[in-house]
């Protein structure tokens, strides 16, 4: 049997634990309440401090960025309000047949914000990908050459890669995939802004979604070992902390 965190049930391990979903170890509830504590005001730094920005120079991805971070606040916020009423009260796993419980509408109510946060980056981020069309098409030319050159090698790569990606698909839990999808997203828009204009900034505020990147992916497999949520919920505080940093910076020399 396999416990499963969000749904409360026991869900037999035949098949299905690959899809469960997959929420913190029960010893690790009241720490990662703290870290998400710590997250959301960081993440609400992070607001303050791109609509001071957008205010400055008035450009369309701070406001954003603003608007992403701030809801990414409130959403991690009551995450942490989750996590410590399920670690105080002891919620006990049910029946299926129950109705959602209060941890249950706060988890929802998480990630429901986290996915309208990075859409909205998401959004304005591929917008300024026209301005990386020339150098990002000339990237996919260039993959397409080397894809050609690998002759019957390419073949047998790709029929690795779907195995890969059935496996993601069955491991961890639609919503976390979905935040995967999107930040792997901004990360490409991100590469691509690179190849246009490159500076040390923008440079770590791509390593930061990418840090955010790798903790969600961290945390869609954290069933195979508990450190394996820790780190991704370390990865992402990381992540956070190093676009605050990215923002603080950039106020100051301005």
């Amino acid at each position: 049997m396999k416990e499963s965190f969000i749904l409360p049930i026991y869900i037999p391990c035949s098949g299905l634990c690959a899809g469960a979903f997959m929420f913190p170890p029960r010893w690790f509830l009241p720490y990662d309440a703290l870290f998400q504590l710590i997250t959301a005001f960081v993440a609400l730094a992070v607001a303050m401090y791109a609509l001071r920005g957008h205010q400055w120079v008035r450009e369309r991805t701070l406001y954003a960025l603003f608007l992403a971070f701030l809801l990414l606040s409130i959403g991690l916020f009551i995450n942490c309000i989750t996590l410590t009423y399920t670690y105080l009260f002891g919620v006990s796993f049910t029946s299926p047949s129950d109705p959602l419980s209060v941890a249950d509408m706060g988890f929802w109510a998480y990630y429901a914000l986290s996915m309208f946060a990075y859409s909205l980056l998401v959004f304005a981020y591929t917008l300024r990908l026209r301005e990386s069309s020339v150098p990002l098409s000339a990237l996919v030319l260039v993959g397409a050459g080397g894809n050609g050159a690998g002759g019957s090698g390419a073949g047998g790569g790709g029929a690795g890669g779907g195995a890969a990606g059935s496996t993601l698909l069955t491991a961890g839990p639609v919503a976390e995939l979905i935040l995967v999808i999107l930040l792997l997203i901004i990360v490409i828009s991100q590469l691509a802004h690179l190849m246009v204009r490159r500076s040390r900034y923008a440079i770590m505020v791509t390593f930061s979604f990418l840090l955010m990147l790798v903790s969600h992916l961290l945390i869609m497999f954290s069933s195979l070992e508990d450190i394996v949520y820790v780190v991704g919920r370390v990865l992402e505080l990381t992540g956070f902390l190093s676009l605050f940093v990215v923002l603080y910076g950039l106020r100051r020399s301005g």
